[in-house]
This record gives C-alpha cells, structure tokens and sequence, in this order.
C-alpha cells in the first residue's frame, strides 16, 4: 500500500503547470461559501503549490470568524489563533507568531491534500501530522479537504489512519462524501482534473 500511495503522490505533484492565480480564485470563492455558517475554523497557511486562501482568510476575520492555523510541535502541530507576522519553520511552512495552544472546540477544519483516493481518504505530503493531530483531538469537527487541482485515484491507496473528510474542494468541484464517489472519465475531463489509475500486474 505504500507503494501505491508513494506512486500516487508523486502522479499528483507531477502534473502539469497551471494557473494558481486563477484556479485559487475560483477555489476561493467555493471556500468561502463553505466556510462562512462556522464560528471556529481551522485554515492553514499555504504552501506555493497549494491554492492561496489568503483572501477567504482576511475576509472570514472581518467577520468576526476565529481563525486558528497548524503551529508544528513534535510529530504533529497546535492549533494557534492566526496572527502576523508570520515566519517560516519548519518544512518551509510559514507560522503565526502566536504560540499559545487555542482552547476553542473548532467546528470546521480546512485540511490540504496531495490527493485523496477511492475512499474519500487524504493523501498528504508524506509526515502524517494531520492524521496525528485529528487521532489525537477529542471531538470530531467538520473536515474539508481542499486541493488547487484535483487529483483523484479509483483506486484505494491509502491507509487505515489517513483521515476521512466530508467534503472535498478542488478548482471547479464541491463534492460531498456521500459513499459514493461516482467519478467517470468524463467527470475529471469536464472538470480538467487527472485521475489515477494503478498499472496492471
């Protein structure tokens, strides 16, 4: 299986270029709609190769929202309430100044993936520190699982402790974990995504 899910990612990370700007507006604007009936969100600051949320984040402060971001400690990471400045840590992720643990209960997390698979699991980066920090968490809020491309296998290739989300957005896509994925060739090429699908033998 790990082959498999190390084959996948690196399909994922290997597609073609592609317009962040326009496809993280378009991301955005889903988001937003997605995230503005919540009062405690966790978001996370992203990487160049994820879409910019930046917008969805300043414009869900403005509204009084409580946005906490990933603050890596250990294995895992703390929550942390979103403060500038930020600066870069470890694995180049950026990090808010603050680093006091939030207590609030979150009632919506944005998680970012590589991938996800046929069961609606997420393929990350490969340290596992979200699974950690959801493992760990004594409730269970709200996952969305968010991607500036899609990148989807029919297959399954992840593990038994990669988290689950119910809902995943990627450019052009909303799509509630319903049980069943349905996706067809002509899903992804609609909505110019890539499927994956395991080499025979």
């Amino acid at each position: 299986m790990k082959n498999q899910k190390a084959e996948f990612r690196k399909v994922c990370f290997d597609m073609s270029r592609h317009n962040r700007y326009l496809y993280s507006k378009k991301i955005g604007d889903i988001l937003y709609k997605a995230a503005k009936p919540y009062k405690n969100i966790l978001l996370f600051i992203p990487l160049k190769n994820e879409a910019d949320i930046y917008f969805v984040l300043k414009r869900l402060r403005r509204e009084k929202k409580n946005i906490f971001v990933p603050l890596v400690e250990g294995d895992s990471f703390k929550m942390v309430k979103y403060s500038l400045p930020l600066k870069k840590k470890k694995f180049s992720i950026l990090e808010p100044h603050n680093k006091n643990a939030a207590l609030e209960k979150i009632d919506l997390a944005i998680v970012p993936v590589v991938g996800i698979d046929s069961d609606f699991k997420r393929v990350g980066f490969g340290k596992g520190m979200y699974d950690r920090f959801f493992a760990r968490l004594p409730y269970k809020p709200k996952i969305i699982f968010l991607q500036l491309r899609p990148c989807v296998s029919f297959h399954k290739v992840t593990d038994s402790h990669d988290i689950t989300a119910d809902e995943y957005i990627s450019f052009n896509i909303r799509r509630k974990n319903d049980g069943n994925m349905g996706y067809s060739r002509f899903f992804f090429i609609r909505s110019r995504g890539v499927f994956y699908r395991q080499k025979d033998g």
